[in-house]
């Protein structure tokens, strides 16, 4: 291991249970493979005495470990994140995995080879593996567990639904209109929703690599909440710089029909105005500012009905960079400190030299709301119920409400 290695706040690494280095966030894997060895070995002490090592503290490094046979997931961190943090980010790598090569197909290859090295199927793979841990410490959809919806108004919204649910092919399972990172519209089976972290998945493969941006793609992926056993053939094209279409097929010899159906799509959402809008939405996410609410710094909104969230585009202090990682740590301490399992909250009051963060949890809804450090508890709490106001009030944009079904 270099110093620069050393440097980095937190490391993800997956091995084989044979010790086998298979990817590591930063650097070579092959290059830390006695590291990945004596993880191995402290594993196995372990599991000879019929227990399962979950975390270690040693000083201000945690490991913590997700032992998924025949593959180990460690994360070594010293960002302050909690073991159930990590251990959610670790549980989203091995779905990645998964996505790519089925849980059957992966214990297929170890069954008959206990040495395998898994890095040959996975070749090309490491780019969306790397995007999704960066995104762990930038994007919200992870630690809230639900989707984040482009803010669009319903008119435009239910019109880009009504023209999906024109998409109706014999194997056609689900599809979508994606803006970069964000849910434009779904259409879905009449009795199958999507689970979120699904969802995730097939988000970070969009936006983690030019790939799918340069042409259009037909690819297998394995959805692992809805079959872990077995793929799924997806079609994807941007039809604009930011704004993707997906569709999702049982059948692999779906492509054509699927590319047919997507240029007649094009044309509707052209001819209706609807792309045009979906675009400029994307290009220009909305603020703060436009809650008209003074105070108010940012906040993150989650529908516990639609499992769906909310938040402002970067603004203020926050459109620089070190703020912005910093405002998200402090989310992240807030969130885990309300959902503690040993003692979980339903409100919270966060005071340091910086900001205020109140957390308030419902039955409904999860709301974050931040304000600078000086803002009285008066003007916090009423400030809050104004926005909340405000997010009913624009319910209907902020949100899906009626998903397309078939």
């Amino acid at each position: 291991m270099t110093s620069a290695w050393l440097e980095h706040k937190k490391h993800f690494i997956i091995l084989s249970s044979a010790g086998k280095p298979i990817w590591s966030r930063y650097g070579d894997e092959s290059r830390i493979s006695s590291f990945t060895g004596v993880i191995q070995a402290i594993i196995s002490f372990f599991q000879d005495s019929d227990d399962t090592i979950k975390s270690i503290n040693a000083g201000d490094v945690k490991f913590v470990f997700l032992l998924k046979e025949p593959l180990y997931f460690v994360a070594i961190s010293k960002t302050e994140e909690s073991d159930a943090q990590l251990k959610d980010q670790l549980v989203y790598l091995h779905s990645q995995i998964i996505s790519f090569l089925t849980s059957s197909q992966i214990t297929r290859i170890f069954e008959q080879r206990t040495n395998f090295d898994l890095r040959r199927l996975l070749g090309g793979t490491d780019v969306f593996l790397d995007h999704l841990s960066t995104s762990f410490s930038s994007d919200h959809s992870y630690m809230l567990g639900s989707l984040q919806v482009l803010r669009l108004g319903r008119s435009i919204r239910d019109a880009a639904g009504r023209l999906l649910s024109k998409v109706n092919t014999k194997d056609l399972l689900y599809a979508m209109v994606v803006a970069k990172d964000k849910l434009v519209t779904l259409l879905r089976p009449r009795h199958h929703s999507l689970h979120p972290s699904d969802l995730h998945l097939l988000f970070n493969m969009l936006t983690g690599s030019s790939t799918f941006q340069a042409a259009e793609s037909w690819t297998p992926l394995c959805l692992p909440k809805f079959n872990s056993t077995g793929y799924l053939y997806a079609y994807i094209c941007y039809v604009e710089s930011n704004v993707s279409v997906v569709m999702i097929s049982t059948s692999k010899e779906s492509f054509f029909e699927l590319r047919d159906c997507k240029e007649k799509l094009v044309k509707d959402l052209i001819k209706e105005d609807v792309l045009q809008n979906i675009q400029k939405a994307s290009n220009k996410l909305y603020t703060v500012e436009d809650t008209g609410i003074n105070n108010l710094l940012h906040f993150m909104y989650k529908s516990k009905t639609q499992i769906q969230f909310t938040s402002p585009g970067p603004y203020g202090k926050y459109a620089d960079e070190t703020n912005c990682r910093r405002l998200y740590r402090l989310y992240q301490y807030v969130f885990n400190r309300m959902h503690s399992r040993s003692k979980p909250l339903k409100l919270y009051y966060h005071h340091d030299d910086k900001e205020v963060i109140l957390g308030w949890i419902t039955s409904t809804f999860e709301l974050y709301v931040v304000y600078a450090s000086d803002t009285p508890k008066s003007v916090i709490i009423s400030h809050s119920n104004q926005l909340l106001r405000w997010i009913k009030k624009n319910d209907d944009n902020l949100f899906i409400l009626n998903s397309p079904v078939f």
